[in-house]
């Protein structure tokens, strides 16, 4: 029987670990999970785009679906793991239509990746208030942006500053808003 590894997150960290295991074991079923549309691609690269340094967002996927067939992975877009059971060995997941499945796993890996704190501030559910995470989110701001002139970021880390500096970029008065005292606060 073959050796059974599920993937969640199909990401960079995601497809990395996919293909270094297709490469040590041929014949394992491998299987990625994503809640996202797309998989493959390198989020980091969301501000260049919304900058114009990156001319689309298409220029981000690094693993077009070809890759993914070629390398035989199993790709699940649009579903999410709602329960591991570890001891059980099993992942329990649920695509778009809300159709659940439990696959059944020899190894699993976790590269989930991370997410945007979003702090309780009121108003944060409201129109014109955005999340930086996927492509999906890259390309509601990039609407949003063409018309607008100013913006405000809350949160100086990596990410939010270069959407800042996109923003400058593309004429927007900006402001950085960060809840501690300096900027780039997980990496100084």
């Amino acid at each position: 029987m073959p050796r059974r590894i599920v993937i969640i997150g199909a990401h960079a960290a995601g497809v990395d670990a996919a293909s270094a295991a297709r490469k040590t074991d041929r014949t394992a079923e491998i299987t990625l999970i994503t809640k996202q549309r797309q998989a493959g691609y390198s989020p980091c690269g969301i501000p260049f785009v919304l900058g114009r340094h990156i001319p689309s967002f298409d220029k981000l996927i690094v693993f077009p679906q070809s890759y993914f067939q070629m390398m035989k992975l199993n790709l699940m877009l649009e579903t999410t793991a709602t329960n591991i059971d570890t001891k059980a060995k099993t992942v329990e997941i649920q695509d778009k239509t809300g159709t659940q499945k439990t696959l059944e796993y020899d190894s699993l890996i976790l590269t989930t990746g991370s997410y945007p704190f979003v702090p309780p501030i009121k108003g944060r559910e409201k129109q014109g208030v955005y999340v930086l995470k996927t492509i999906e989110d890259g390309k509601k701001i990039d609407q949003a942006i063409e018309n607008s002139k100013s913006a405000v970021v809350v949160g100086a880390g990596l990410i939010g500053l270069e959407t800042a500096v996109a923003f400058v970029e593309r004429g927007l008065k900006t402001t950085v808003v960060e809840l501690l005292p300096q900027v780039l606060p997980a990496m100084l």
